[in-house]
């Protein structure tokens, strides 16, 4: 494809923003910004970096600004307190500026070396430019769990995104505000971003493990944030519980037709010394139908509680302040 964003003679280079949330991540943010500041020196494009401090409480608020002046364009965002990852790069989505954003996580594990190679892909005239991870470091059940996650993502959701992908990721201004436009309260970027469709490709690398210091998503906020992901790009739990009904009432019907015939065959003197426990048969089927009832209606339950949360309308994120190297002052 021609590229529609190579510098023409005379015009100036496009502005790409690289979006960044962060929690807590003070002991990594030098190491991060010197990343960053090597591996898009020598791309022939305008930068601006865009942070998001999603209500960290470890003193990175006092620092980040004198780390981003070796930047000549950043916008730094803080957030009344912790919302999430993706409220904030929703967050920083809305406040960035370029031509292209690409969104990048603060712990290193998707690596800023691999930059050029999303520009480059773009500037052939890809719209969305996506990291597929070939391997990553995580080991145990946490490993496990993601890769779980991602085969059955991918598998049930019609392949909305590539598999073994995240956020990591370029996306053009064309896509960009189409996501902006989109007032999803429970949002999943990683997918959304690829389901507007647009001309599409990935990267492959492998991921690491954390440059500096522990996950800061525990396995609940991991879980939640699964669900949000799977729950807002399938109905096929909606369809198991209808599968799973019709199964159950076949069973059920056959089951009594057995014993219906068994009883027509003991009125003729037939299968007479055939004895019928019904109570164990009651408590195994109340048992059963009542597990199955509980499960579907926690199924229902976790849709309604998503279109209970769009409905109410509540903002994504509560900015408090904002500071850039503009207007050297806050917003």
């Amino acid at each position: 494809m021609k590229s529609d964003h190579a510098k023409q003679a005379g015009q100036p280079y496009p502005l790409v923003s690289i979006v960044i949330p962060m929690l807590n991540e003070r002991e990594g943010l030098r190491r991060l910004f010197d990343q960053v500041a090597s591996a898009i020196k020598d791309v022939p494009v305008e930068w601006e970096l865009v942070i998001v401090d999603d209500g960290s409480t470890d003193g990175s608020r006092d620092v980040i600004a004198s780390e981003l002046a070796r930047f000549p364009r950043w916008r730094l965002i803080f957030l009344s307190r912790n919302f999430g990852q993706q409220p904030a790069y929703r967050a920083g989505l809305e406040q960035a500026r370029g031509a292209a954003v690409i969104f990048l996580d603060a712990d290193l594990q998707d690596p800023p070396e691999l930059i050029p190679e999303l520009i480059a892909k773009w500037q052939q005239g890809f719209k969305v430019v996506t990291g597929s991870r070939i391997s990553r470091e995580e080991r145990g059940l946490r490993r496990v769990l993601f890769d779980l996650f991602h085969q059955l993502f991918h598998r049930t959701t019609g392949r909305v995104m590539p598999v073994n992908s995240g956020m990591f990721s370029l996306v053009d201004r064309a896509v960009v505000n189409h996501l902006v436009a989109a007032r999803e309260t429970n949002l999943f970027l990683p997918a959304l971003k690829c389901w507007y469709g647009f001309s599409q490709t990935t990267i492959s690398y492998a991921r690491k493990d954390r440059a500096v210091g522990e996950p800061k998503q525990s396995f609940l906020k991991l879980l939640r944030y699964a669900m949000d992901g799977f729950l807002s790009f399938s109905d096929l739990p909606l369809q198991w519980i209808t599968i799973i009904g019709a199964i159950i009432s076949a069973v059920s019907f056959g089951y009594a037709a057995l014993l219906l015939g068994i009883k027509l065959a003991q009125l003729t003197g037939c299968l007479t010394t055939l004895e019928v426990k019904g109570f164990t048969t009651l408590a195994v089927a109340v048992f059963c139908l009542s597990g199955i009832q509980l499960i579907s209606l926690g199924i229902i339950g976790q849709y309604l509680g998503r279109i209970y949360r769009e409905i109410k309308g509540r903002p994504l994120y509560v900015v408090e302040s904002i500071l850039t190297s503009d207007e050297s002052g806050r917003i």
